[in-house]
């Protein structure tokens, strides 16, 4: 059976990113996030660079290794993500795309299919992640929560948890709490307390 197509849910994530990113203030972007390692300016630097890079493979091009992500300034966050939505609505336009094979820069084998759903995953985690450091849950799209948790089901293994390292956006899935909604089953399930609080830094 062929993998779900899930490119649609792909580009409202970069959307739904663009959103909460274009709600952050100036005095938001040294707050604490709940992926290790990252504040609010370093988290939207990553993001914007994941969000670039799963256009990228889309076009057939391979990552460069490691997570040092260009510095992006917060006025021009929201473009960027804009642009690079449009660049992977077009690299993965097409259909064979889905079921192509494409190298990683650690050299593991992914279809495209598994990459939408990792990028999917990854995007809508991260703007989740903004959205609580900086009060913004309201904004995130309702709709996205439930086809970005099917995609990191579908492709988070067991040895993507536990990563701590920057760059490393999956951790050990927690139980969600009593009556959680989608957006914090989608934490949860990606290692995130969802209702933890974060001290303001």
């Amino acid at each position: 059976m062929a993998d779900p197509d899930r490119r649609t849910p792909l580009l409202e994530a970069y959307e739904n990113a663009a959103v909460i990113v274009s709600g952050i203030t100036a005095d938001q972007v040294t707050l604490r996030t709940p992926c290790p390692g990252y504040d609010v300016a370093g988290l939207i630097d990553h993001i914007v660079e994941a969000a670039h890079r799963a256009a990228a493979l889309g076009r057939g091009q391979t990552p460069r290794a490691g997570d040092d992500s260009p510095h992006v300034e917060l006025a021009d966050a929201p473009a960027q993500l804009r642009r690079a939505a449009g660049e992977a609505a077009q690299a993965w336009g097409d259909d064979s795309r889905l079921s192509s094979s494409f190298t990683m820069p650690w050299g593991e084998e992914y279809t495209g299919a598994t990459l939408v759903n990792m990028y999917l995953a990854e995007l809508a985690i991260h703007a989740w992640d903004l959205a609580l450091a900086t009060g913004q849950l309201d904004r995130l799209d309702p709709s996205l929560a439930v086809p970005a948790l099917d995609g990191a089901r579908a492709m988070i293994k067991p040895e993507y948890r536990d990563m701590v390292a920057p760059g490393s956006p999956f951790g050990a899935e927690v139980p969600p709490p009593p009556g959680a909604a989608a957006w914090e089953r989608l934490a949860a399930f990606t290692g995130r307390d969802p209702r933890a609080s974060l001290a303001r830094s």
